[in-house]
């Protein structure tokens, strides 16, 4: 019997950090140095060791059970490092420990001089007993790891093990999760039926969830358990070779009190900002506790009155902290107005300048000499790009030289080239921009100069009537055929301008990165970058008042504005009216521009973002349809707002349902809907907090000894299942990435990562890896337990054992699959941990 670990699922346990170096000609501190590298990787070693025995440990006492003759118990492949004999057995600690095998009469038993497989003729030999025997000591190793595994996880949470609460801390503004109305401080009890524990059996219970099928999650707000919610979750494609492609619904775990890092908003040197290892305790003069922290971090943007933090003191940690009244600028976020088109950001047609929120200090930008905070003035041929420029071109140019100019903080202009990076595993390009014309065609926007649709004779204004064996796509679709085709060939029928119908053939290249994200708002520079023209068809504020793109905004009605934020506020005060828009443009002289500002619910209402529209005319979901495809969303998301005031536009007297914010009362009020009122543009702006506080964790333990045995059982079935899922997800719908699987590299590095942070997520981890071996080695693979098995069933089945010559074959195709496999999944662990 052989037992071999070539894939594991994720874990997602934080690791300490290395011991300190000590001083050169330290020999003490050399050798602790050197320990405290090694010992977290030798325990993992053990570990390792220890599962693989278990395993090895089922199929050598059921075989003696059996009466089986044993050879050979041996831990590892490879030569021999030390063993013993004890009667017919020799029991060996191999080189290679990564694996195991029991050796039993009548197996792999070659002959040098027929150079076939023959039996030996005895009543001890594996062959000559009976097959529900032979079947037993077959599944023997795997029942054994489930139960080993369970053994582990019975004692881990009987002692106890920190956990993530399965709290939503964070919900992504326009993600699926905000889309259907779930909101920081949701504890969520059940997903598709299934009781969740803590907050990865959440994100394990969405990677695997059937892909785009709607996800049944059951939660509890405020006490109260609340009908189930039914969110579709969407594919995130991997922006580097160390993410993976997954699905996601826009969702993080819980949060505490305790400040982690703070965004480029705040300035650390200032002491009404807050700093790092700050403790959030009173926002608009409630109290911060430890289980209201994830909701009240969501609404600290909004909150009417006094902050306060608790600060120690790093000079004396032994005395009280201080009591700090602070100001925390939010973080501004704009969304599109349409969804499927990212160059509809703006405010009533003025799109900000972007921002660097974050850069990767191994990706291409930081190595191109970009910070975090810097606004993007110029980008390649591009002068005030949008966020969409900046990611098409991202994306169209891998391996190529872009031209950039920034802003710094300190107000420096700085001029560079970044490189963007090739996605291996990433989504793939044509070089152009593909939208969704008037009638539902596909239609090319823009085409690159030089690039792979210019080459094919593709040009701007392309009508797309066929994709490959797919008549009239959408131009969804068709974005979605062409990053899921890198290298291959893709035969199109365009219609030109001139009405003439072209055939041509693309070949998506691979995008680029450049290991930073882009998606801040410039909110202390109101200059405006792209107008967008059109929202639903209708001329936008800013396209009818001619406001140039690069025009920097001064006044509204007089009253100076420097930031995004007080131009939103003084919108948002004149909804209604037609304003005098001062600003300057791009040569330094200043114009005056008469603009309309449309009302909206909100503003009728007299609400901010914060606030919750519940129902309205009675109804608190709608039907939305967006490009062919029909869902409901609740009447609070801007989709669904808009949709049920376009049901009511001219009428009277609508009732309107709704809450101020998180912790206001419901009230209802009663408005006229006129049909400038239907765009919930103040919707689509939204703030976020700019800092980040440490997750929450609790003690997931069993009350008792039963209680943690059932929650061993519950973790063994869930990572048994998990691994299946992965597995189906990986061969058969290819929904999920190879790059999802870890070898030995990676789990050996992820192993002494865990050992050295915390011993009882180790001990979970064994678990974890134990019940991986289990469900790997009942694969019905050749040369592991599943492929005999088979051939059990086989023979069972047809009264005979199947071909000697088959069995060597399928097993040397086994072998030579499973070192494939083996080398596969060392280069991918490679990519993850050196890139």
């Amino acid at each position: 019997m052989h037992s071999l670990l070539i894939a594991s699922t994720t874990f997602t346990g934080s690791a300490g950090d290395l011991i300190a170096q000590g001083g050169i000609g330290n020999i003490w501190a050399m050798i602790t140095s050197i320990w405290g590298t090694a010992w977290p990787y030798l325990m993992m070693l053990g570990g390792f060791s220890v599962i693989v025995f278990i395993h090895e440990l089922g199929h050598f006492a059921v075989a003696k059970w059996a009466g089986v003759r044993v050879d050979r118990f041996a831990v590892g492949f490879g030569r021999e490092l030390f063993g013993f004999t004890k009667g017919e057995t020799r029991y060996s600690f191999n080189i290679l420990p990564l694996g195991g095998y029991v050796k039993m009469l009548g197996q792999e038993d070659f002959d040098d001089k027929s150079e076939e497989l023959k039996y030996k003729d005895d009543p001890g030999s594996f062959p000559n007993k009976p097959i529900g025997h032979r079947m037993a000591i077959v599944s023997a190793g795997v029942v054994m790891n489930l139960l080993f595994a369970c053994f582990i996880f019975m004692i881990v949470f009987w002692v106890g093990m920190d956990a993530a609460p399965p709290r939503v801390g964070i919900v992504v503004s326009d993600s699926p999760a905000e889309q259907v109305g779930i909101l920081p401080g949701d504890l969520i009890k059940e997903i598709n039926g299934e009781r969740i524990l803590e907050f990865q059996e959440v994100m394990y219970a969405i990677l695997l969830a059937e892909p785009h099928e709607p996800i049944e999650i059951l939660v509890e707000r405020d006490g109260e358990l609340l009908p189930p919610f039914y969110i579709t979750p969407k594919y995130r494609d991997p922006a580097s070779n160390a993410d993976i492609k997954r699905q996601r619904i826009g969702i993080a775990a819980g949060v505490t009190r305790e400040i982690l890092a703070v965004g480029s908003q705040i300035d650390p040197d200032r002491p009404d900002h807050p700093h790092v290892g700050d403790i959030l305790v009173e926002m608009g003069g409630r109290e911060v506790t430890k289980e209201n922290a994830s909701t009240m971090l969501a609404n600290l943007v909004y909150a009417k009155g006094d902050i306060y933090v608790e600060r120690p003191d790093p000079k004396n940690p032994d005395a009280p902290p201080t009591r700090v009244l602070v100001q925390v600028p939010p973080r501004l976020e704009i969304h599109p107005a349409d969804g499927k088109d990212p160059r509809t950001i703006g405010v009533l047609g003025l799109t900000p300048m972007a921002k660097f929120a974050f850069i990767n200090p191994t990706g291409r930008a930081f190595l191109g000499g970009i910070k975090e905070g810097d606004i993007i003035l110029n980008w390649e041929d591009k002068q005030f790009p949008s966020r969409a420029d900046i990611s098409q071109s991202v994306r169209d140019n891998a391996e190529r030289d872009i031209f950039y100019r920034v802003r710094r903080a300190d107000g420096s202009m700085v001029k560079g080239f970044v490189r963007p990076k090739t996605i291996r595993n990433g989504p793939a390009t044509i070089q152009s921009l593909i939208l969704a014309g008037e009638d539902g065609n596909a239609v090319v926007e823009t085409v690159r100069a030089g690039g792979v649709a210019a080459k094919a004779g593709i040009q701007a204004g392309d009508v797309i009537l066929r994709m490959g064996d797919m008549d009239k796509p959408s131009a969804d679709v068709v974005r979605k055929e062409i990053r899921s085709r890198p290298g291959s060939r893709i035969p199109m029928s365009v219609r030109k301008a001139s009405g003439r119908v072209a055939k041509v053939i693309v070949t998506p290249q691979k995008s680029g990165t450049i290991g930073a994200s882009y998606r801040l708002v410039a909110d202390d520079l109101l200059r405006v970058g792209a107008i967008v023209e059109r929202v639903d068809g209708q001329l936008t504020p800013a396209a009818k008042a001619n406001i140039p793109a690069g025009a920097l905004i001064t006044s509204v009605d007089d009253q100076d504005v420097s930031k995004w934020r007080e131009l939103i506020d003084a919108f948002r005060e004149k909804a209604g009216t037609t304003v005098q828009l001062a600003y300057q443009d791009v040569a330094g002289e200043s114009h005056v521009a008469s603009f309309d500002v449309p009302p909206s619910i909100r503003t009728v209402l007299g609400l901010g973002p914060e606030s919750r529209i519940l129902s309205i005319a009675g109804k608190e979901a709608v039907d939305v349809t967006e490009g062919g495809e029909t869902r409901t969303l609740p009447v609070g998301y801007r989709k669904g707002t808009r949709v049920a005031l376009e049901q009511v536009a001219g009428q009277k007297g609508v009732t309107i349902e709704y809450r101020a914010n998180r912790f206001a009362p419901r009230q209802v009020a009663q408005i006229d809907v006129t049909s400038d009122m239907v765009d919930p543009w103040v919707s689509r702006i939204a703030y976020g907090p700019s800092v980040v506080t440490a997750p929450s964790t609790f003690l997931l333990k069993g009350e008792g000894m039963l209680d943690a045995v059932g929650i061993g059982a519950h973790k063994t079935y869930y990572m048994i299942l998990q691994v299946y899922t992965m597995l189906e997800r990986m061969i058969f719908t290819r929904n999920l990435g190879l790059e999802s699987m870890s070898g030995p590299l990676g789990i050996f590095d992820i192993g002494s990562k865990v050992a050295k942070h915390d011993f009882i997520k180790f001990l979970f981890f064994l678990g974890m890896l134990s019940a991986n071996l289990a469900v790997i080695n009942f694969l019905p693979l050749p040369i592991v337990d599943g492929g005999l098995m088979i051939f059990l069933i086989i023979e069972k089945i047809k009264g005979s054992p199947v071909s000697l010559r088959v069995q060597v074959a399928t097993q040397m195709i086994g072998l030579f699959l499973i070192l494939g496999i083996f080398l596969f999944v060392t280069y991918q662990d490679v990519l993850r941990k050196w890139g």
